[in-house]
C-alpha cells in the first residue's frame, strides 16, 4: 500500500479504535462513570502535548545528531517525570474515586517520556507502515482487555486499564522498532539548545487542544459529573465525526499544496479544497443535526442520548469551524505562516474559556453552546487576516 493509504489507516486507527470503544463503554457505564472518567483524563490530556507534540516534531524536524537526540530525551524523560509527580500530588487535594482514577492514570506521562524520542525517529524516517500497524495492535489489545473488563462489571477501571496499556504497549513497540536508547546522560547546554523549539510546539498544540478538557473540568465542578459524562459523549462524537469524514483530507492536502507552492495552480487548488471541503462540511453537520437523537439513541441508549443530544448540537459549530479551517490551515502551512495558525489556536482558546466561564451558573447546554460561540468569533478574525495571505481577498462590487 501507498504511503497516503498507510497514513490514513495510521490516523483511523489511532483515533477511531479509542472513540469506538469509548462509544461501546457507554452501554456499560452510567453517565457519572463516564463524567469520572473524562474529568480525571482531562489533565493527561492537557500533559500529551509536550510529548506527542513537542518532542517528537522536533526530532522530525532536526538533525539526527547523538547530542541532540540525548538532550531531547533528558528533556522528555525529566518533563514526564515532572507531570506524573504533580498530578499524583494533585490528588492529595481530591477526593473518593476522582483521586484514585488520576492517581492510577498518573503514570502515563512517564511512559510517554520514554517514547517521545523513539516516536519522533519512526516519524521522521516516514515509518508509516510500522506506526500504523504498532497503533492498530496496541490499541487492540487494550481495547480487547477494555472488553472484558466491562463485560464483568469492572466499571470505569475499563477505561482506565485501556489508557495504561494502551501507552504501555506503545511505547514498548516504538522503541523496538526506532532501535534507538539514549548512548549518555544529555548536557544541560545541548537541552537548553533544543529547549526553545520543544516549547514552542507544545505551546502551539495545547492552545489548538485545551479547550475541551478545561472545559471538561469546569462542566464537572459546576454541574457534578453525570452532564460531565453526557458533555464527554458529545465531544466525542464531534471527534469521532471529523475523524471518519474530513480527518483524511488533512494527510493529503498539505504535501499536495506544498508541491503547487509558487505557481498558478496553488490558488486554484486552494479554491477546490475549500469549495469541496464547505461542502462537505455542511452536509454531514447538517445531517448530524438533523439526527443528534436518533445517533445517540443507537450508540449510547435512550437515556444517554437525552442528556447528551442538546450539548452535542451545541457543539456542532466547532465540527463545521474544524471542516472549514483545514484547507486554510494547510495551506497557511505550506506558504510558511505557521505564526497566523498559532494566534489563532491561542485566540480560539481564550475566547472559548471566555465565553463559556460566565454560563457556569445556568446549563451545561448553554456553555456547550458558549464554547461554539468562542470558536465561531475567533474564526471571523482568522478568515479575515488568512484570506489576502492566501490570494483569496473577497472585493465587494461595484456600485452602479
Amino acid at each position: 500500500m501507498s504511503q497516503t493509504v498507510w497514513s490514513f489507516f495510521l490516523h483511523y486507527a489511532r483515533v477511531g479504535i479509542g472513540a469506538g470503544l469509548f462509544l461501546l463503554a457507554t452501554r456499560f457505564l452510567t453517565l457519572s462513570e463516564i463524567g469520572l472518567f473524562a474529568t480525571a483524563y482531562a489533565p493527561i490530556r492537557l500533559a500529551q502535548g509536550m510529548h506527542k507534540a513537542g518532542i517528537a516534531e522536533v526530532c522530525v524536524i532536526g538533525q539526527a545528531e547523538a547530542k541532540r537526540l540525548n538532550a531531547l530525551f533528558g528533556l522528555s524523560l525529566a518533563s514526564g517525570l515532572l507531570i506524573s509527580v504533580v498530578l499524583s500530588l494533585s490528588t492529595l487535594i481530591l477526593s473518593g474515586p476522582l483521586a484514585k482514577c488520576l492517581l492510577a492514570l498518573c503514570p502515563i506521562p512517564t511512559i510517554l517520556g520514554l517514547s517521545a524520542v523513539s516516536e519522533g525517529l519512526l516519524r521522521k524516517s516516514l515509518a508509516l507502515r510500522a506506526l500504523a500497524l504498532r497503533t492498530a495492535a496496541a490499541q487492540s489489545i487494550a481495547a480487547l482487555l477494555a472488553l472484558i473488563l466491562l463485560i464483568q462489571n469492572a466499571g470505569v477501571w475499563a477505561l482506565i486499564a485501556f489508557a495504561v496499556v494502551n501507552v504501555i504497549v506503545t511505547t514498548t513497540v516504538s522503541i523496538i522498532l526506532a532501535g534507538w536508547w539514549p548512548s549518555q546522560v544529555p548536557r544541560w547546554r545541548h537541552i537548553e539548545a533544543v529547549l526553545p523549539k520543544v516549547t514552542q510546539i507544545t505551546i502551539r498544540d495545547l492552545c489548538g487542544s485545551a479547550l475541551i478538557p478545561c472545559a471538561q473540568i469546569a462542566i464537572t465542578t459546576a454541574f457534578g459529573l453525570s452532564l460531565s459524562g453526557a458533555f464527554q459523549i458529545a465531544t466525542r462524537l464531534v471527534a469521532l465525526v471529523d475523524t471518519l469524514t474530513l480527518a483524511p483530507l488533512r494527510f493529503i492536502a498539505l504535501p499536495q499544496l506544498s508541491q503547487l507552492v509558487g505557481t498558478n495552480q496553488f490558488g486554484t487548488s486552494l479554491r477546490n479544497r475549500l469549495i469541496a471541503c464547505t461542502g462537505l462540511g455542511v452536509s454531514i453537520w447538517t445531517a448530524v443535526a438533523c439526527f443528534t437523537s436518533g445517533i445517540l439513541s443507537l450508540i449510547a441508549g435512550s437515556d444517554k442520548a437525552a442528556s447528551a443530544a442538546p450539548m452535542l448540537q451545541a457543539l456542532i459549530p466547532i465540527g463545521l469551524i474544524a471542516a472549514l479551517s483545514m484547507p486554510i490551515n494547510q495551506a497557511l502551512t505550506a506558504l510558511g505562516h505557521t505564526d497566523l495558525v498559532l494566534r489563532r489556536n491561542l485566540l480560539a482558546l481564550m475566547l472559548g474559556l471566555s465565553c463559556a466561564g460566565p454560563t457556569l451558573t445556568t446549563t451545561p447546554v448553554v456553555t456547550a453552546a458558549a464554547l461554539s460561540l468562542g470558536g465561531l468569533m475567533a474564526f471571523a478574525w482568522y478568515i479575515r487576516r488568512a484570506m489576502p495571505l492566501l490570494g483569496l481577498v473577497i472585493t465587494r462590487p461595484a456600485l452602479p
